[in-house]
């Protein structure tokens, strides 16, 4: 999810720290089962911290948010292991509310629409410097993408739609130790569907799944032209939301990869996640 209000508040600060482990590789090609990973492979923890802000602009509909990510990697490889913690591509988003709830339906969604830029602020894998990678913290690459999300509640019960498409840009890199290598552009999306459950005011069960999608990227380097595979992942998703105050909350989360498929092209991890979220109301 960007950085947007899909609320009535005026603002929304967001602190939130991601932590997991990659347990298995999905194969190249989307054929056949992952391979999970043994004593013997490598082991990867990834930790996330998060730090997002979203205002209104016009103090209506029209707001603009950032996501500030940080990573930490912690490879080991036999007796070789690598820590380390890196800026990785932070998020810019403008939205707008295009479909208000300005009075009660019992079907019309409230639909929120973005725009969003990703900057190339993190370490791409063809950047790294390190003989596990544990530097590479994003794709170092221009992103642009537009979505949507849709949202409704039913007394207890609420769903949630999210859709977003983009364009990954092609970029070259420089290497002192590959040397040269030059990326085509990409293309992006990312599709959601969630639900949750309120017994009371100040909780609520969540669940989602979502789709993360790459289309394949030519890879020019000093011998060849190649051609990558397409990149799938599905993402279940379980969460409990806690109101501590009229406006924080807590997001205790669990998320795992292998639960669903088919995957591709990726590594498949399970982890756990908390959010802090403080509201400013209008």
């Amino acid at each position: 999810m960007p950085a947007l209000i899909t609320g009535d508040e005026a603002e929304l600060y967001q602190v939130g720290m991601n932590y997991g482990t990659v347990i298995g590789d999905a194969p190249a090609l989307g054929s056949g089962i992952p391979v999970f990973r043994d004593s013997l492979s490598m082991s990867e923890n990834r930790g996330i911290l998060t730090l997002n802000h979203a205002r209104l602009i016009d103090g209506d509909r029209l707001q603009a948010g950032i996501s500030v990510p940080l990573q930490l990697n912690q490879l080991s490889q036999g007796t070789r292991a690598e820590d380390s913690v890196h800026l990785s591509d932070v998020s810019l988003v403008l939205g707008y509310e295009t479909l208000p709830e300005w009075e009660y339906s019992v079907l019309k969604p409230r639909v929120f629409s973005f725009l969003q830029f990703t900057l190339p602020t993190g370490r791409s894998i063809y950047e790294s410097e390190s003989r596990l990678g544990s530097d590479v913290s994003g794709l170092g690459q221009v992103q642009v993408s537009v979505g949507s999300i849709a949202l409704k509640r039913w007394s207890n019960f609420d769903v949630n739609l999210l859709a977003k498409w983009g364009m990954i840009f092609g970029r070259n890199f420089q290497n002192p130790i590959s040397g040269e290598v030059a990326l085509g552009n990409a293309f992006g999306g990312t599709g959601s569907v969630g639900a949750g459950y309120s017994p009371g005011e100040r909780l609520r069960f969540g669940g989602a799944l979502s789709i993360d999608y790459q289309s394949p990227v030519e890879i020019l380097d000093a011998t060849a032209l190649s051609v990558t595979s397409e990149r799938m992942v599905w993402n279940a998703n379980l969460s409990l939301m806690l109101l501590i105050a009229s406006d924080d909350s807590l997001v205790f989360g669990y998320q795992d990869q292998t639960w669903f498929g088919p995957a591709s092209n990726t590594s498949l991890s399970r982890s756990g996640y908390l959010s802090f979220v403080h509201r400013v109301e209008r």
